[in-house]
């Protein structure tokens, strides 16, 4: 079992402290990496995540400190500490109000001692179990990879490589191939919704060969273990359902440019080329997603039902591939004719059956060309991969305001809104530039739009239509399209400065 800050607060020369938990953060159930005593103010430079801070009450008043109690809470939080521990006996015998406050407004589990133990004798303490139940996990694991080997080297099929993990460990498996079909099944059937597993991602030669999930009824696997498992399990599974270079190709596309903003001539001349010997088409119109499972097992038929649904449209066609538990991939479409709003909310439609069913949907918007669907997976992944929302469907746009203001450089966070807006050809596009720039003067009102660029009515809504042609995004569509108008007026901004 990890030590945890639970488990800290049980320890005998911690207890002796007669610790309080004034703040409970995130988890007290949170892994403990390390505990050690450092009262400097920049201390979060020198920490790696994880870490339990102890530190006397005094020290907060301390009179060489340059910030707030609140940015000093802010600074541990965004280094991962797992816990702030004030020992309040002397001078500072109260949790600060800012203190406590700036705790919970960033989720960090806040601790006070009210009796004096020597700090050398809590790490000591503390320390040494850590390092005890790494050691005994570590064994666990060296025994349990041993083990693992020997069963897989007398496998002749996926069937039996599932058999043989379903046996060592005593749990259900299943293992699915990279197009998400499910490869081999063992053990008891699958209480999905009702029990906890886990989904290791399978990789061979740099690309992927599918998932494992495995039910954890009798123990879980920490992270350690389940690196063993994948590192030993999956170049046996490659063995029977390797994908071979469509999966590679898969692979490189969905994730998107080098520079993870916009890709380059050469990129996009690659990236073409792929999808042309993948059997899509250059002219086809894309829309790109990115699916994380709560369970593959519990999920996968969802998005079945979603994939058969849409591909039922004539000229329709869905390419996916699973690693682990996401699944990337794109709704495509050969035929453009009824336009880009048109075909997004075909997929939309299409999307929504996965709400409410344990199934995180991110999608782009819509794309005419190889150049914005290879854009469009850059800021796909990074969202997936962040805390799931399982049952929502979200789009690119949703977040872009949090991803522009994370940015630390102002160059590249325009580059990056501006690719995920009005893309580059709108945004050289003086006429089609002012007009957004007129509509979001106006809150978009049309009439006053129309009065501020001295047009009609009708020049304007051509104008409106033919934005909405090029990036995929309709006017009718108010939230997405209220981000788009921002995104011009800053491109408009930003190329006026650039030009002084």
């Amino acid at each position: 079992m990890t030590v945890s800050i639970r488990s800290v607060l049980h320890n005998t020369q911690f207890k002796r402290a007669d610790p309080v938990v004034e703040v409970e953060g995130k988890d007290l159930d949170t892994p403990v990496r390390w505990v050690f005593t450092n009262e400097r103010e920049d201390v979060s430079s020198f920490l790696s995540g994880g870490e339990m801070l102890i530190i006397e009450g005094n020290a907060l008043l301390a009179a060489d400190w340059y910030g707030t109690l609140g940015q000093y809470v802010a600074s541990l939080a965004q280094a991962g500490v797992a816990a702030l521990v004030v020992e309040l006996v002397e001078g500072v015998v109260r949790m600060p109000d800012e203190l406590v406050s700036a705790a919970r407004l960033h989720g960090l589990t806040l601790i006070g001692l009210k009796s004096r133990v020597p700090f050398v004798n809590i790490c000591q303490s503390v320390n040494t179990a850590i390092v005890h139940e790494q050691m005994h996990l570590q064994l666990e694991v060296d025994t349990m990879s041993t083990s693992l080997r020997e069963g897989l080297s007398h496998t002749g099929s996926i069937e039996a490589v599932a058999e043989t993990v379903a046996a060592l460990f005593g749990e259900s498996v299943a293992i699915f191939d990279g197009d998400g079909l499910l490869a081999a099944r063992a053990g008891r059937a699958f209480n999905t919704g009702n029990e906890p597993s886990m989904v290791i991602a399978l990789e061979g030669r740099s690309r992927p060969v599918g998932a494992l999930e495995i039910t954890q009824r009798t123990m879980t696997f920490d992270e350690s273990m389940r690196q063993a498992v994948a590192k030993i399990v999956a170049p046996v599974a490659a063995l029977y359902i390797d994908g071979g270079a469509r999966m590679g190709m898969m692979r490189h596309l969905s994730m998107g440019p080098a520079d993870g903003v916009h890709v380059n001539t050469y990129e996009a001349q690659e990236a073409h080329a792929m999808l042309e010997a993948l059997g899509f088409a250059g002219s086809c119109i894309y829309m790109p997603f990115a699916l994380r499972f709560r369970s593959v097992v519990e999920g996968v038929d969802h998005v079945s039902a979603m994939i058969e649904r849409f591909e039922a449209q004539s000229g329709s066609d869905v390419a996916c591939m699973l690693e682990g538990d996401l699944m990337m991939g794109w709704c495509s479409a050969a035929d453009s004719t009824g336009g880009a709003a048109d075909f997004g909310h075909r997929c939309m439609d299409a999307l929504a059956l996965l709400e409410g069913d344990g199934i995180y949907a991110v999608h782009g918007r819509v794309a005419l060309d190889t150049v914005t669907l290879i854009d469009e997976f850059a800021v796909l992944r990074s969202i997936a991969a962040r805390e799931p929302a399982y049952g929502q469907v979200v789009s690119t746009m949703s977040v872009l305001v949090d991803r522009f203001v994370a940015s630390a450089d102002m160059d590249t966070a325009m580059r990056m809104l501006i690719v995920q807006t009005i893309g580059f050809e709108v945004a050289s596009s003086p006429m089609l530039l002012d007009t957004l720039c007129a509509c979001f003067d106006n809150l978009d009102s049309k009439t006053g739009a129309c009065e501020q660029l001295g047009i009609r009515r009708q020049t304007l809504y051509n104008r409106l239509d033919k934005v909405t042609q090029m990036v995929g995004v309709d006017y009718n569509d108010k939230k997405n399209w209220s981000m788009l108008l921002f995104a011009a007026k800053l491109a408009k901004s930003w190329q006026e400065r650039h030009s002084e």
